[in-house]
C-alpha cells in the first residue's frame, strides 16, 4: 500500500518505483487492481460507475486509462496515431528524439511490439533501438528510466493538485460508454434511468422503457446490470446509476423527451406519497405551478416527518416569475416558517419581503406582516408592534388569524409590562375564541390546533396574572389552560402546563402544590420519553425548593438534571445547573 501520510507528501522515488511497477504488468488488470496506485485518490475521477464500492476489475481498468493518461503526456505534439491506431513505420516521429520517451513506454508497455515485429536476432530492446535510431541499449535505458520518473512526477502533481480530474473523468467516460454505441436500444435505456439521481425503482424504470417501446428492457435491464452500468440492490427492487455516469448521460438526452421522463416519474411518486420526488420531477419539467402545490399540499406531513431541510431545499428552488403572486405568496409563507425554525432571522424576512413584493392580496399580507412582527421582537420591540399593527388592520375582523395576532402582540405587551395594552388583546382574543366556538356545529370537536390556541392565550393571561401578582386569578387562567390540554389529550403540551403551575405556586411560595405539579410534569416527560424537558423540570423543581431556603433538596434536584444535562450535551442547562448549585453551596457555606 502507499505509506499511510497525505499524498503531496509521497516521495518521488517511492511513485516511480509504484510506476515501473503497474507499467510492467499493464496487461493484467486484476494485478493492476492490486497496486497501491489502484486505492489511490489518483483514480478517483475514473470510477465513473461506481466510486463506492467499485469492483477489482474497475479499478484495474481506472489505473490503465491513468497510465495512457499519463504517457500520453510524453508526447511533444499532437500524435497522428493514437493508443489503439496502428502506427506505421514510416512516422517520422519514430526517430524524433524528443518523442523517444512516450514511443519507448507505448510500444514497450501499453501497445508493446509484436514478436513478428522484432528484428533478427532480437527483442523489445534491439527492435525499438532499430525504430528510434538510439545509439545503444545503455541510451535505451537511460532514456526509459527517465520516462517513467517523468510519468511518476505527472501523478505526484495531479495527486497535489488534482487539475487533471475533469480530464480523466471525460476519458473514463469514453471508454465506459463505448461498447453501448452498438446498441441503441441499451443508450435509450441509460438514458431513461439518468432522469434520476438517486436510487429509483426497477418497476418504473421498465414501465417508462414500455411507455417508450423499448423492446426487450427486461433483458436490455440485466445486460446493463450486468455490465454494472446499473447498480442492482435491495433484493433487486432498486436500482441507481452513479451521479457522475448520471449527469454525463443526461446531459445528451432530448429536452422533449426528458420533460415526458420527469412527468412520469413525477406521476408515479404521486401515487406512492412521495411529495418531495414528485415534486422534484416537476420542478426538473418546469411544471412549477404542480411541483409548489404539491409541496404546499404535503407541508404539514413534512414537517411532522422531520424533512424541513429537504422541504426547505425544494422550496427554495422557485422563482417569483415561475408562480403566480399568490402561489409564490404561500412559498415563502412557509419558508419563512422553515428559516425560523432553524434559527435563520435573516433569511426569514427576506421570505417575508420577497412575498410583500409580489402580493396585493390582503389576508396574505396580514400573515407576511404578523411573522414580520415575531421576527422583529427580539431586535426591534416597537417595530414588531408597527408590524402586528399593520397585520391587523390587513385581515377581517372576522379571521381566524386575529386571535393568534392578538395572543402574540398581547405577549409583547406583557413582555413591555404594558399591562393594559396586553390585558386588551388577550382578552380580546379569547373572546374571539369563544365566539368562534359558538359558530361551529359541534364545538365539542374543536380542533387540535384551536384547542391548543385557547390554551396559549389562557397561558399568557396568566403569565399576565402572575406579573402583577394577581395570583388566584393566574391560577385560574393556568387551571383552564391545563384542563383544555388534557381534554384534547396531548401530553407533551400538558406536561407544559403543569410545568407553568408549579412555577406560579413556586412564587406565591406554595412548595407542596409547587412540587406536585413539577412532578406530573416530570412523569409525564419520562412517559414521553422527552429528557431534554425532563432535565428542564429536574431544574425547575429544584428551584423551588431553593427559593423555600431548602437548599439541601434544591441541589439533589439540580444534580439530577444535571446528570441528565450532561448526557444529553445541554450546554445551557449544565451551565445553569452549575450556577445554581454554585449558589446554593455558597448559601450554605460551602465550597
Amino acid at each position: 500500500m502507499i505509506p499511510n501520510r497525505s499524498s503531496h507528501q509521497l516521495s518521488l522515488t517511492e511513485l516511480t518505483q509504484l510506476v515501473n511497477g503497474v507499467l510492467k504488468n499493464y496487461h493484467s488488470v486484476l494485478t493492476l487492481a492490486r497496486s497501491p496506485l489502484a486505492n489511490s485518490s489518483l483514480v478517483q475521477p475514473l470510477l465513473v460507475l461506481d466510486d463506492v464500492s467499485p469492483t477489482a476489475d474497475e479499478r484495474g481498468q481506472a489505473l490503465r486509462l491513468l497510465l495512457q493518461w499519463a504517457v500520453t503526456r510524453l508526447a511533444p505534439g499532437p500524435i497522428a496515431c493514437p493508443l489503439g491506431v496502428a502506427r506505421p513505420y514510416d512516422d517520422p516521429t519514430w526517430r524524433d528524439p524528443h518523442w523517444w520517451r512516450y514511443t519507448i513506454l507505448r510500444h514497450r508497455y501499453l501497445e508493446p511490439l509484436h514478436p513478428d515485429e522484432f528484428v533478427d536476432g532480437g527483442r523489445f530492446t534491439e527492435t525499438l533501438l532499430a525504430l528510434t535510431g538510439i545509439t545503444s541499449a545503455d541510451a535505451f535505458f537511460d532514456e526509459r528510466n527517465r520516462a517513467i520518473r517523468e510519468v511518476a512526477q505527472r501523478l505526484q502533481e495531479q495527486l497535489r493538485d488534482g487539475q487533471a480530474n475533469d480530464e480523466l473523468q471525460s476519458l473514463a467516460l469514453e471508454e465506459v460508454l463505448r461498447p453501448l454505441q452498438r446498441s441503441n436500444e441499451q443508450e435509450d435505456l441509460l438514458g431513461i434511468a439518468a432522469t434520476f439521481d438517486d436510487v429509483f425503482p426497477r418497476r418504473l424504470l421498465l414501465r417508462m422503457a414500455h411507455t417508450e417501446r423499448i423492446d426487450a428492457a427486461e433483458r436490455l435491464l440485466d445486460d446493463l446490470t450486468a455490465a454494472r452500468y446499473l447498480l442492482m440492490g435491495d433484493g433487486g427492487i432498486n436500482l441507481w446509476l452513479s451521479p457522475v455516469l448520471q449527469r454525463h448521460v443526461y446531459s445528451r438526452q432530448p429536452t422533449a423527451r426528458v420533460r415526458l421522463r420527469h412527468l412520469a416519474a413525477a406521476e408515479y411518486y404521486q401515487t406512492q406519497e412521495e411529495p418531495l420526488r414528485a415534486a422534484e420531477h416537476l420542478q426538473r419539467a418546469a411544471d412549477w405551478p404542480a411541483a409548489a402545490m404539491t409541496l404546499l399540499r404535503a407541508t404539514d406531513e413534512l414537517i411532522n416527518d422531520l424533512q424541513t431541510d429537504e422541504l426547505l431545499a425544494a422550496l427554495s428552488r422557485f422563482k417569483a416569475e415561475q408562480l403566480t403572486p399568490t402561489t409564490w405568496c404561500d412559498v415563502q409563507l412557509v419558508c419563512c416558517d422553515l428559516y425560523r425554525r432553524h434559527g435563520q432571522q435573516d433569511a426569514a424576512l427576506t421570505a417575508c419581503r420577497q412575498a410583500l413584493r409580489v402580493t396585493t392580496e390582503p389576508t396574505q399580507q396580514g400573515k407576511l406582516y404578523w411573522r414580520m412582527g415575531k421576527l422583529y421582537e427580539k431586535r426591534n420591540q416597537l417595530q414588531a408592534l408597527g408590524y402586528y399593527e399593520r397585520a391587523m388592520s390587513s385581515f377581517a375582523p372576522t379571521d381566524p388569524t386575529v386571535v393568534e395576532v392578538r395572543k402574540d402582540r398581547g405577549w409583547l405587551y406583557l413582555l413591555r409590562h404594558e399591562w393594559a395594552a396586553a390585558h386588551a388583546d388577550l382578552h380580546e382574543a379569547l373572546a374571539l375564541l369563544t365566539e368562534q366556538q359558538g359558530t361551529q356545529s359541534d364545538p365539542q370537536n374543536d380542533p387540535p390546533a384551536n384547542i391548543e390556541l385557547h390554551a396559549n392565550v389562557l397561558d399568557a393571561l396568566a403569565h399576565l396574572h402572575i406579573e402583577q401578582a394577581q395570583f388566584p386569578q393566574a391560577i385560574d387562567y393556568a387551571r383552564r389552560a391545563l384542563h383544555l390540554r388534557e381534554e384534547a389529550g396531548d401530553l407533551l403540551q400538558l406536561a407544559k402546563s403543569f410545568n407553568n403551575l408549579g412555577n406560579f405556586y413556586s412564587q406565591m411560595g406554595e412548595l407542596t402544590e409547587a412540587v406536585s405539579a413539577h412532578d406530573e410534569a416530570i412523569q409525564l416527560y419520562q412517559k414521553l420519553n422527552n429528557l431534554e424537558l425532563e432535565a428542564e423540570a429536574w431544574l425547575n423543581r429544584g428551584v423551588v425548593y431553593h427559593t423555600a431556603g431548602r437548599q439541601r433538596e434544591a441541589m439533589e434536584n439540580y444534580h439530577r438534571g444535571l446528570t441528565l444535562s450532561q448526557r444529553l450535551g445541554l450546554l445551557w442547562a449544565e451551565v445553569t445547573a452549575h450556577a445554581n448549585l454554585t449558589e446554593a453551596h455558597a448559601e450554605l457555606g460551602e465550597r
